[in-house]
């Protein structure tokens, strides 16, 4: 049986939508067969990211509501082999906590039934019903956060709130500046793992190519140059079980 990936954050605009898409990829490119889930239901961007907010007819809403299958739904990402999208409705649905279960119960299904060997729910940021769903025993929560005070103090409250639902926790660090570790003006990265209390999945160094790529509707691992490629497939490797040492950019 595959694994559930659930990709949480406290707060918003820390590149959860990122590293869900970027680490998909990644996963699929070591040869896994993936299926990457926007269950963000008020605020869909997953598609965007996969350069694909054109290229599907239905969605998860009209698969809740009947109106297609899930099958029906769900896209193969262009140029990438074994990677698919199943992607969020355009409005919310009238129903959003019903679609958040739907989707839950759909990728423990897909993945039962060894659809998938993963599957990655992209959930809205903070905490609440919308998310805390997700949090089930199995599942592997990665918590984003990113090296400032408020975003480790959240990233602290949703990975206090998957512990109590037996999920497993890990953390990604996102646009990490070195140097402002280094001169004390962001916290240290052992500062962080001590506050949030999980273990480190990996680091993501801050990157202008990270940008150039969300505004070009690309992935940031076929971004040439891109600093923060090689952290994506350190993270892809880990989670797929391969002891490989933390990527260190600095």
């Amino acid at each position: 049986m595959g694994k559930l990936i659930v990709i949480a954050s406290g707060k918003g605009g820390v590149g959860k939508t990122t590293l869900t898409a970027n680490l998909a990829a990644s996963l699929a490119e070591r040869g896994k067969r993936v299926l990457a889930i926007d269950c963000d239901v008020y605020l869909k961007n997953l598609d965007i990211v996969f350069g694909m907010s054109d290229d599907h007819i239905w969605d998860s809403g009209d698969a809740f509501a009947g109106r297609c299958t899930v099958e029906d739904a769900i896209v193969h990402v262009n140029g990438k082999e074994r990677l698919y999208l199943l992607s969020a409705p355009l409005k919310a649905p009238e129903d959003p906590d019903g679609l958040s279960e739907f989707l839950l119960k759909t990728a423990q299904q897909l993945l039962s039934e060894n659809e998938y060997d993963y599957v990655l729910c992209d959930c809205p940021s903070g905490i609440g019903r919308g998310v805390d769903c997700f949090f089930v025993r199995g599942s592997h929560v990665i918590v984003v956060a990113t090296p400032d005070v408020t975003s480790i103090h959240d990233a602290e409250r949703v990975a206090a709130t998957a512990y109590e639902k037996s999920a497993e926790v890990s953390m990604v660090v996102n646009r990490v500046r070195a140097k402002a570790i280094e001169n004390g003006t962001a916290p240290n990265i052992d500062e962080i793992i001590d506050r949030v209390c999980v273990k480190l999945l990996g680091l993501i160094p801050e990157d202008k190519k990270t940008a150039e790529a969300l505004n070009a509707e690309q992935l940031v691992i076929d971004t040439k140059r891109a600093r923060s490629k090689r952290a994506y497939m350190n993270i892809a490797a880990r989670t797929d079980g391969e002891f490989t040492e933390l990527y260190k950019f600095w």
